[in-house]
């Protein structure tokens, strides 16, 4: 290169050179939002799980006749507390007693029957025996002596049904229990055999109740036969601790819930059945991966976080379920250590964006 040409080309690399550093003085620095980060922990946790329901009794069963006729007597109200095998009510007995008469005489009749057949036979077969009577005969009076045999079971039969029937026109109670309702009075014909027959009295067994619950499905895993209950029941001065003793295997297509339930013992009768019943249910503890509700961003159906990674705010994805006030258990989208981005900027911030953590770990 000649020393004019050298010449000429120096104002124009102090030109180019102006011109660069013109062009970076005039590009903003990029500012860093100021954040705070939670960490996502695991801890282990023992969540209460709540739910409502009813006061049931241990039994309830409604009594009617247990023979066709007339109720005649009734010996029980509403409010009477009964024992196993007191009785209840009575249907009228006056043909009954006239059948088991009938059928008693008929087994004597037949039972006469059935000596005399059983003679016959001896005698026939003693003169079989010594050639005196042929094998017809035998077999006639051999035929003889079953059909009254069987006369006989039959009518013995009868006489034990016609002693039960009579027997059945006295009601008893199954179990100790208290009468709850009377649905007829004396007078009244009843009718075993009647379509939709109405019982005589309700009665229930109540020395032991049970709360029926019913929970979220979505505590299925964490509730079991066993596990701890606290109870508060409308109408007590108390509140009762026990445990799960039946978990029902059905889960209700249409309230997505199923059913526990919690037996109280109830000596004094104190706790009436169809009372309403809150319960507390404490499942056993169990490692969950938390996360501070203030980091939570977007709507219910699409919840996510930032979290830090370099320096810069990272959107993910998460799912969470409900824990406490302060805080949500996360089921997918996050590991324990995972920094996440919270405080007042926490909405003003996109994915992406600069961040400069100002506080190591957020308060909680």
């Amino acid at each position: 290169m000649s020393v004019r040409a050298s010449f000429l080309l120096a104002p124009l690399l102090v030109v180019a050179c102006s011109v660069d550093e013109v062009v970076k003085d005039d590009v903003p620095a990029v500012e860093a939002i100021s954040v705070a980060v939670s960490v996502v922990v695991l801890e282990e946790v023992s969540q209460p799980v709540f739910g409502t329901g009813t006061i049931a009794p241990h039994k309830m069963t409604d009594i009617g006749p247990r023979v066709n006729g007339i109720i005649e007597t009734i010996h029980v109200s509403v409010g009477d507390r009964v024992d196993e095998g007191q009785a209840l009510f009575e249907t009228r007995a006056s043909a009954y007693e006239i059948r088991v008469r009938e059928a008693r005489s008929e087994t004597r009749l037949t039972a006469a029957e059935a000596q005399r057949a059983e003679r016959e036979f001896e005698r026939i077969r003693q003169l079989h025996t010594e050639g005196a009577a042929s094998d017809q005969r035998l077999d006639e009076v051999q035929t003889a002596l079953e059909v009254a045999s069987a006369h006989q079971d039959r009518a013995d039969a009868a006489l034990a049904q016609a002693r039960q029937d009579l027997a059945d026109t006295t009601v008893r109670a199954p179990y100790p229990a208290v009468i709850t309702k009377r649905h007829v009075d004396e007078g009244k014909m009843m009718s075993t055999m009647m379509s939709g027959a109405s019982p005589v009295v309700q009665l229930m067994k109540i020395d032991w109740v049970a709360a029926i619950v019913q929970v979220p499905e979505v505590y299925l895993p964490l509730i079991h036969v066993g596990t701890l209950a606290h109870l508060r029941v409308d109408g007590m001065n108390r509140n009762y601790d026990s445990e799960v003793l039946i978990l029902n295997d059905l889960v209700d297509p249409e309230s997505r819930a199923f059913e526990v339930r919690i037996p109280l013992e109830n000596a004094d009768y104190e706790i009436k059945p169809g009372l309403f019943a809150e319960v507390e249910l404490f499942p056993d503890a169990r490692e969950i991966v938390v996360l501070e509700r203030a980091a939570l961003l977007g709507a219910e159906s699409a919840r996510y976080v930032l979290v830090d990674e370099h320096g810069r705010a990272a959107r993910r994805a998460v799912e969470v379920r409900e824990l406490d006030a302060m805080r949500v258990e996360v089921v997918a989208g996050l590991e324990p250590g995972a920094r996440v981005l919270v405080g007042p900027k926490l909405g003003t911030i996109s994915d992406g964006d600069v961040v400069a953590v100002e506080v190591a770990h957020a308060d909680r």
